[in-house]
């Protein structure tokens, strides 16, 4: 057996890196309580453990590693059947809908593919020496095996590529549907649309990526790309971790320790908010946290813990993406063109043209004048 092969590069060392952060975010993941939604941690938490599990296999098989380490070989790859409907899953807890038993089902072929798998499994290692070498080394010479038991009759394992394909489109479009449906259904809440957007975005790359590579090279050649892609998507969580002002809500929830404000009144209170954002209170210049806990029915302490908590934001960041949110729909509508920077700034709820332009700025990386530019020519 060729078991002395080892290589370190770039890619090597990248994705040793990826490996170690996707399972330390899960872990970080795990141990939050969610707040706003219902296992929302817990599914982003299982999908980041999927891809971690996933980055681990393809970092043993780069490297050389896996010679080492026979008994894992493929040995994520049910996994490929669980990130679909986990990110579907994830989509329905963004929007506030509870985990029912029989959302389970959306795991049944990754159960079903797990049992199927033990067949492989327990094939002795030259059985897997020969898989691991036939997909990342078809120059070296496969062991004369016999086997006692077929380890894919079905041949799915022979069409794993193609059957991943399929069921990782099946739940892209069903995350596009479900996220279409909550647009059209209410007004988009900014924190919903903005979260759930990256993640489709995220989907579908994976998926053309996924296309692109298993097209481009022969059996598993290409897969150290795809895994470099899905380093990036763990990066960027976690800037958007460090960045946000949602990663210091510890701090939030020591502050709220003694309040009596209960889980289910914090949700009847964000249902409130829901309906007083499709009455555009934020346009109004008035607008504040005491008059909004006032129309609201609540106090000023319980409106700012339910934000703070629930959204991860304080009031008057949740004012200005509101508004910023409210801006760029004025901006991007051909039917308002005719109104100048200072009248979209007066019906957003801003006093003046540059308060209106330095808050634009900071939400969007560019003025106003520059997105209704870009806006009209796409």
């Amino acid at each position: 057996m060729a078991t002395d092969f080892f290589r370190f590069d770039w890619f090597t060392a990248i994705l040793l890196v990826g490996v170690v952060q996707g399972f330390f975010l899960a872990l970080l993941f795990m141990a939050k309580r969610p707040h706003r939604q219902p296992y929302h941690h817990l599914l982003l938490a299982a999908l980041v453990f999927c891809f971690a599990c996933l980055l681990l296999e393809i970092f043993l098989c780069y490297s050389g590693l896996m010679f080492r380490t026979l008994s894992l070989v493929d040995f994520s790859e049910p996994l490929n059947f669980a990130v679909g409907p986990l990110t579907y899953l994830l989509f329905r807890s963004l929007i506030g809908k509870n985990f029912k038993a029989r959302q389970w089902l959306h795991l049944l072929p990754f159960g079903l593919y797990i049992v199927y798998h033990l067949l492989f499994n327990l094939q002795p290692e030259a059985v897997k020496y020969n898989a691991y070498i036939s997909a990342y080394f078809p120059e070296l010479t496969q062991l004369n095996v016999t086997y006692s038991l077929d380890p894919d009759p079905l041949f799915l394992s022979a069409y794993t590529n193609v059957l991943t394909v399929l069921h990782v489109f099946v739940y892209l479009a069903l995350s596009f549907l479900l996220l279409r449906r909550q647009l059209t259904a209410e007004a988009s809440n900014p924190y919903f649309y903005s979260w759930a957007r990256l993640l489709l975005l995220f989907f579908a790359a994976t998926l053309l990526l996924l296309v692109v590579v298993k097209l481009s090279y022969e059996r598993d050649l290409g897969d150290h790309l795809l895994a470099l892609f899905l380093v990036m998507q763990l990066f960027y969580i976690c800037y958007k971790l460090l960045t946000s002002s949602g990663f210091f809500q510890p701090v939030v929830k020591v502050k709220y320790e003694k309040s009596a404000l209960s889980e289910k009144m914090k949700q009847d209170l964000l249902q409130k908010l829901r309906a007083a954002e499709q009455e555009k209170f934020y346009t109004k210049a008035s607008a504040s946290l005491p008059a909004l806990a006032k129309q609201l029915h609540t106090s000023p302490h319980y409106l700012s813990q339910a934000l703070n908590e629930c959204l991860g934001k304080t009031f008057f960041e949740y004012l200005a993406e509101l508004r910023i949110y409210e801006a760029k729909s004025i901006l991007a509508d051909s039917s308002y063109q005719h109104l100048k920077i200072e009248e979209v700034a007066e019906q957003t709820g801003y006093i003046s043209k540059s308060a209106f332009s330095a808050a634009f700025k900071k939400q969007t990386g560019q003025t106003p004048g520059e997105y209704r530019k870009k806006a009209i020519l796409s």
